[in-house]
């Protein structure tokens, strides 16, 4: 039973929506404040008067703040609640377990099922063609890859290259460092009945047979079912629950249901009978067997084959099977049954879900007027003379004089009030990331609120001017919006603080530039953040042209937000001052050839190869000193230096400090290489490479160098390895030729 809504008799004695609250509230200040000289409270004072108007606004006031937040918040126009996300958009992500992608592909339309495990037996080549590469690589085993395997709709349009949907679907939410080696539309093996069937009393008898064909054919390769939102929450599933996991277009899948729909390698004819039994009227099933086609009929197992999936014959079995009724054999119309059975399947195709089947979406809301205000000075006894009830013209001067001096000093209480009315009706904005206007203090004019207001004005243009706030400094409001976004991003556990104390000024910390530049970021961010939040563990998507600038990974845009970065467009860095960076996946180059010829304009050679600053003598004549940092190499490493002038070759390593090695040459010249560790058993596995301008002007700061740094490795998952680069100039236009002619190559795949 719905509860009736209700005005409550008594009001809570301290709420503010209680006149009498305020009023006594009102002259215990009073008495505070000036109990020896204003003594006469009672209701004909005009202080009092005054007083009481003030709590009846106050009242009104408060009754628009105790608005449900919906209407408080929302818009009344098809913005509404723009700042709010659904549930579909902020709590789904891009798949991350083996169930996830099994969902992804199951969603395709055209996929019956599908199957997911991991590669664990593929073996890639060396990333360099030589002895010891050779030897230490030629075995290694690729960790993040998946075999796919999937059956498809008997409905599904024979044109239709399901394959092709599937991969272009994967590839869009692949997660960063992983790969499917193998997607394979499994081929189906038929699968004949046998058997003697007796019934009971049936008055459709093609009716009959197609419920039961149709049971055994759900038994041999059952569909994953699909629930709307409604379902769900009818079966008692929570939002969390049912919004954990990658978002669907064709309704949400259960985890129970996928555990059932295991794949298949035997039939036994007791599940089958058992299912027949199931079906009304069915009484008895005799002499049944199974067959998939050939003469080789198994009464009790029949061995399926590993690389197809069962598929019931629908007119083979027909042939072999019997339907009898009190010893009379039944006859029925195969092409009837066919129809019937094919109709009672295409019951069961699940089309693509409307948005309010698959997401909770908020109606929108009416504009409840909250900044509309109405003067106190028109709730006033008549005697008054102000508000409506003007003077008129035949009064004495000093009278008009009075009322005015008297509007004039509600003017103050008025403008406060309606001031407080804006707020209340901009806390949308003030709570909002969409909104261009950065101010947090809201005002109104009194003009055509306050009656005879410009007989009170000097100036009605600076007035305006005032409201507007030309003129002020826009500092306060600029930190006051940064705490109102530090409170939206906290709702998603994000924070910019590493960031924020990088803008600040030595001198004038966090001046107004710095404070609008933040505010500026951490909107972008927000207006991204389901985008940045669902895919911040994609990889790049290689089935689209690269030549849309915006074809980036997920975590490159949610990493580019995080420092600063607004624009997410692929860029040429090598060609000018563009800040930003490139990515690369490692299990993304296994697929490159070989080639020694061309090994320097290979996308590998900057890849699993480090810059070297510099050599320099040492004290032992026969070594050279090599500056490397971060090199994590220990005594009797071996490395392969390459592009230096004198010292190009493999080398032992030996004497290793933090930021050098020595290696067993003597010293020739300073110069410049790059240098490649051999002793690594996988270069392929769960590895990114990050690679970044060293001449921008931003990153010649140590601090923005070091915070890049640390948002890449805080941002990346956990379970992947980051290496980060810094390249000069010609360096960054050598690796982007090569880095584009990769993804070029990469896109034909």
């Amino acid at each position: 039973m719905i509860k009736p809504l209700t005005i409550p008799k008594e009001l809570p004695a301290d709420s503010a929506l209680s006149f009498d609250f305020l009023r006594k509230e009102g002259i215990k200040h009073i008495q505070q404040l000036a109990g020896n000289i204003w003594t006469d409270h009672n209701t004909h004072d005009p202080g009092i008067t005054i007083l009481e108007q003030l709590c009846y606004a106050i009242t009104d006031l408060s009754y628009r703040i105790d608005n449900n937040i919906k209407d408080i918040i929302g818009r009344d126009d098809s913005s509404s609640y723009r700042d709010l996300y659904s549930p579909a958009s902020i709590l789904t992500t891009s798949p991350v377990t083996i169930q996830d992608i099994r969902k992804i592909v199951i969603d395709v339309k055209g996929v019956k099922n599908a199957w997911v495990e991991k590669v664990m037996d593929q073996e890639f080549p060396a990333p360099w063609n030589n002895e010891v590469s050779q030897e230490n690589l030629g075995k290694s085993i690729i960790k993040g890859l998946y075999r796919i395997e999937f059956e498809k709709e008997e409905s599904a349009d024979v044109n239709t290259n399901l394959t092709a949907d599937v991969r272009a679907r994967l590839r869009a939410c692949r997660s960063i460092c992983e790969d499917y080696n193998e997607i394979i539309l499994l081929n189906s093996q038929p699968i004949r009945l046998h058997g003697r069937i007796e019934i009971g009393q049936v008055e459709d008898m093609d009716q009959f047979v197609a419920n039961i064909l149709f049971r055994v054919a759900a038994h041999i390769s059952p569909k994953i079912p699909s629930y709307s939102l409604r379902e769900m929450l009818d079966m008692g599933e929570s939002i969390d629950d049912i919004f954990d996991g990658p978002a669907l277009n064709h309704g949400f899948i259960r985890n129970e249901d996928l555990e059932k729909g295991t794949r298949k390698h035997e039939l036994h004819t007791s599940d089958l009978i058992r299912e027949i039994m199931d079906e009304s009227e069915v009484q008895a099933v005799n002499q049944f067997s199974l067959s998939t086609g050939s003469e080789n009929i198994e009464d009790w197992v029949l061995a399926l084959d590993h690389s197809k999936t069962p598929n019931l014959q629908l007119r083979k079995s027909l042939e072999s099977l019997s339907f009898v009724k009190q010893g009379i054999e039944v006859s029925v119309d195969p092409s009837r049954v066919e129809r019937l059975f094919y109709d009672k399947r295409n019951q069961e195709q699940y089309l693509k879900l409307p948005e309010n089947e698959r997401d909770i979406i908020i109606s929108e809301t009416n504009d409840q007027e909250l900044e509309q205000y109405y003067s106190i000075q028109n709730e006033f006894p008549s005697n008054y003379a102000i508000g409506s009830a003007s003077l008129p013209a035949s009064a004495p001067a000093h009278r008009k004089a009075q009322a005015n001096q008297l509007k004039g000093y509600l003017m103050f209480f008025d403008q406060l009030l309606a001031n407080y009315f804006s707020q209340i009706a901009h806390f949308k904005d003030l709570m909002s990331y969409e909104s261009n206007d950065k101010k947090t203090y809201f005002r109104q004019s009194l003009i055509d609120v306050q009656p005879e207001l410009e007989y009170l004005l000097v100036n009605a243009e600076g007035y305006q001017n005032y409201l507007k706030g030309n003129g002020e400094a826009k500092h306060p409001d600029y930190v006051r919006k940064n705490k109102f976004l530090n409170h939206l991003l906290a709702r998603f556990s994000e924070t910019f603080t590493a960031y924020a104390m990088l803008l600040q000024d030595p001198v004038q910390r966090q001046n107004q530039s710095s404070a609008e530049d933040l505010i500026n970021v951490k909107s972008n961010f927000l207006k991204n953040y389901p985008e940045l939040s669902a895919n911040r563990g994609n990889g790049l998507n290689y089935s689209v042209d690269f030549s849309l600038k915006n074809n980036i990974s997920g975590l490159e845009k949610r990493i580019a937000s995080k420092i600063g970065i607004e624009d997410f467009s692929r860029v040429n860095l090598g060609d000018g001052d563009a800040e930003g960076f490139h990515m690369v996946e490692h299990i993304l180059l296994r697929s490159l050839p070989i080639e020694d010829e061309s090994w320097k304009d290979d996308l590998r050679y900057w890849v699993f190869t480090s810059p070297i600053k510099a050599f320099d003598e040492v004290s032992d004549s026969a070594n050279t000193l090599c500056m490397i940092s971060g090199h994590g190499l220990s005594t009797d490493d071996v490395i392969e230096i390459h592009g230096s002038e004198f010292y190009d070759g493999v080398h032992r390593v030996h004497n290793v400090t933090d930021n050098s090695v020595e290696i067993a040459i003597p010293f020739q010249g300073s110069t410049q290489g790059r240098w490649l560790f051999k002793n690594s058993t996988d270069p392929y596995s769960l590895q990114l490479t990050f690679m970044l301008p060293a001449w921008v002007e931003r990153y010649q700061s140590q601090n923005f160098k070091r915070f890049i740094e640390n948002t890449i490795r805080e941002e990346s998952p956990v379970h992947v390895r980051c290496h980060i680069q810094w390249l000069e100039l010609e360096e960054m236009k050598a690796f982007d030729q090569a880095y584009f002619e990769f993804l070029s190559a990469l896109s034909q795949q």
